[in-house]
C-alpha cells in the first residue's frame, strides 16, 4: 500500500512537470514531445508500486523508460524522474538478494551512460544512483543481521519459556513413590543396595559390606534409579522409606528379606 501511494505521488509530480511545468520549481518550458514524456514518465513512476516484490525488474523499467525518453525526445530536466530512479536504485539492493543486487549495480552503471547526454551527465547520474544503491545495500545487510538476531532471541525466549513451564510443573507435582510393581522388579542384591544407601553408606562401604566390587555397586545403583524412575541417591533414600523397603530402625518389611539374606537375582 505504501509503495502504491509513493508511486502515485511521483506519477502526479511527473504529470505536473509535463503539463504544468510552471507549478514545479526548477522546471523550464517543455520542448519535447509531451505524449512521449507522459508515457515514459508514468511508466517509470508507476513501476515503483512493485519495487519490493520485483526490485531488479522495476529498476530496469525505470532506467529503460528514462533512456527511451532521452532517445526519443528532450527530457524536462526536472528532478522528479531522478528521484524515481534513486528510489528504484535503492530498492534494487535493499530488497534483493546479493546476487541480484550486484546485477542491479551493473544496470545502474550502463543505464547512466544511456540516460546522460554527455560524460558529465553520465558521471553525475552514476554517482547519484550508485549512492542510493549503496545505501540500500547497507540497509539490506543490516536488516539481514537484525532478522538473524530476532530469530535467535525468539528461539531463546521459547526455550526459556519451555524451561520455566517444566520447572513450574515439576514444582507443582508432588514427589511420587515407586509403585509396588517397580519395587518388585528389584533383585535381592538391589534391595540390599537400596537399604545400604538408606543407611547413608557410600559405594565403597556398600562394596565392602556386600563383598562385591565398587564398580558392581555403581551398576546396581544405576539399575535401581532406572527401575524406580529416580534421579539420585537422595530420592532412593526417600523411596526406600516410603515404599517400605526400609522401616525406621533399618529393618526390612513387607515380606522382603532382611539385609544379609539373598534370593537368586
Amino acid at each position: 500500500m505504501a509503495d502504491a501511494v509513493l508511486a502515485g505521488a511521483l506519477a502526479v509530480a511527473c504529470l505536473l512537470e509535463i503539463v504544468a511545468p510552471r507549478l514545479v520549481p526548477g522546471v523550464g518550458e517543455v520542448v519535447g514531445s509531451r505524449p512521449v514524456l507522459l508515457v515514459t514518465s508514468l511508466a517509470a513512476a508507476s513501476a515503483l508500486a512493485a519495487r519490493r516484490r520485483f526490485p531488479l525488474t522495476v529498476l530496469c523499467v525505470v532506467v529503460g523508460a528514462m533512456a527511451l525518453q532521452q532517445m526519443l525526445t528532450t527530457p524536462t530536466g526536472g528532478l522528479v524522474l531522478l528521484l524515481v530512479a534513486m528510489v528504484a536504485a535503492y530498492s534494487s539492493s535493499a530488497y534483493a538478494t546479493p546476487a541480484r543486487g550486484a546485477v542491479a549495480g551493473a544496470v545502474i552503471v550502463v543505464g547512466a551512460a544511456a540516460i546522460g547526454e554527455n560524460a558529465g551527465d553520465w558521471a553525475f547520474i552514476a554517482v547519484v544512483l550508485g549512492g542510493a544503491w549503496l545505501v540500500g545495500y547497507v540497509v539490506m545487510q543490516r536488516s539481514t543481521e537484525l532478522r538473524g538476531v530476532r530469530e535467535d532471541n525468539r528461539d531463546l525466549a521459547a526455550r526459556l519459556a519451555r524451561a520455566a513451564d517444566k520447572r513450574e510443573e515439576a514444582q507443582r507435582r508432588p514427589p511420587t513413590s515407586p509403585t509396588p510393581e517397580e519395587v518388585s522388579a528389584l533383585t535381592t542384591r538391589e534391595v540390599e543396595v537400596v537399604r545400604a544407601i538408606a543407611r547413608g553408606m557410600s559405594n565403597a562401604e556398600i562394596a565392602g559390606d556386600l563383598v562385591i566390587s565398587e564398580w558392581t555397586v555403581k551398576t546396581h545403583v544405576a539399575s535401581i534409579l532406572r527401575k524406580l524412575g529416580l534421579r539420585d541417591r537422595a530420592q532412593v533414600v526417600v523411596a526406600a522409606y516410603e515404599s517400605g523397603l526400609v522401616a525406621p530402625g533399618g529393618r526390612g518389611v513387607r515380606g522382603l528379606p532382611p539385609t544379609g539374606e539373598h534370593r537368586p537375582e
